[in-house]
């Protein structure tokens, strides 16, 4: 019996599709022994503890800005993954995961690399903008620009859609996290005060913007003071956090208005009459449609449902294989892709 399973494998969340639908969605995080290297937590157990660990334990993320960084980690987190969704079937699955648009030869093998040592047997990839549009049920097959940007928690991903597959992509390392990394800097720089990329997250989901609100909100953090290492509480509001988000911001639209420059003007028209497609939970930060509109001059369309598209477009390649019959996209092994 053949087992086909689906795997968006992101920087914070994977989520994988079995069957008819998903399956699981659980943290990209694992802890690990740093004596022994055994695996002591996966998923959303492993994900409380960051910032938490003994000495012994390391809570690792072992996927950075879409690609595997940690190999054993990743091969570890994997493997258990595996088990989770396919239980005790002797058949090796078949997988097919999603990839950021513009990965090296090198970074592929990698990834098929990690998922064959934990238990695949072949592995087709797919990239991440291209599900999306599959998922959202989007034609892209005749000779008419789509553009998809995919803001993820590592990644961006601006890719231009035309018959059947990419015809431009730019993969920014810069996503959710950035906008972390940013609040961090800015209670350190205005406060004295060191939060944790836990806090962080917090902060941006709930006042996090890179438009100013109608109404300004603010939210109490509590974290370490700089100089005498004592916890302290302070006040952050939401046009603080407008300030701080300007610059991760503008990396994103610069990065679309670049690959716009390299698309042909027709695409580009395309897209000015049906809008941008915007996606992946990097998507949800207050204004960010807005944002874009504005800066880029053309419409913008937000996704219902931006955490699920990729793995819902994984889903339905895997139920319809004629949803990719344009491009090369195909179940391999390791020892089928070659390095150019």
């Amino acid at each position: 019996m053949r087992t086909d399973i689906g795997i968006d494998l992101g920087t914070d969340t994977t989520r994988v599709y079995m069957g008819r639908g998903v399956v699981l969605t659980a943290p990209t995080v694992i802890a690990m022994d740093r004596d022994t290297g055994e695996a002591r937590a996966y998923g959303r157990d492993a994900y409380h503890m960051i910032g938490r660990t003994s000495d012994r334990l390391a809570a690792i993320c072992p996927v950075q800005h879409g690609t595997i960084a940690d190999f054993e980690a990743a091969e570890l987190y994997l493997r258990q993954l595996f088990a989770r969704v396919c239980g005790k079937k002797l058949v090796r699955p078949r997988v097919m995961v999603s990839i950021p648009g513009n990965i090296t030869a090198v970074k592929q093998r990698s990834v098929v690399d990690a998922l064959e040592s934990a238990g695949a047997r072949n592995v087709c990839l797919i990239e991440a903008p291209l599900a999306a549009a599959i998922g959202l049920d989007v034609d892209f097959s005749t000779p008419h620009g789509v553009t998809v940007v995919d803001i993820g928690k590592g990644t961006t991903e601006i890719a231009v859609l035309s018959m059947g597959g990419l015809s431009r992509c730019q993969s920014l390392p810069v996503g959710g996290s950035a906008f972390d990394e940013e609040i961090i800097r800015f209670a350190r720089r205005e406060f004295n005060v060191t939060i944790g990329p836990l806090t962080a997250e917090r902060i941006k989901k709930a006042i996090g913007c890179v438009k100013p609100r109608p109404v300004e909100v603010g939210m109490v953090v509590n974290g370490l003071q700089v100089f005498t290492g004592l916890p302290e509480s302070v006040e952050i509001t939401s046009s603080q956090l407008y300030q701080a988000t300007q610059s991760v911001a503008n990396d994103i639209v610069s990065s679309i208005q670049q690959v716009f420059e390299q698309t042909a003007p027709e695409m580009v028209a395309d897209t000015a009459k049906d809008g941008l497609i915007l996606t992946g939970g990097g998507s949800m930060i207050f204004g960010m449609a807005q944002l874009l509109s504005e800066r880029l001059g053309l419409p913008v369309n937000p996704v219902p449902d931006p955490l699920n598209c990729v793995i819902n477009g994984l889903g339905k390649a895997l139920t319809n294989s004629k949803v990719l019959q344009n491009g090369d996209y195909r179940f391999r092994s390791l020892e089928d892709l070659t390095i150019e």
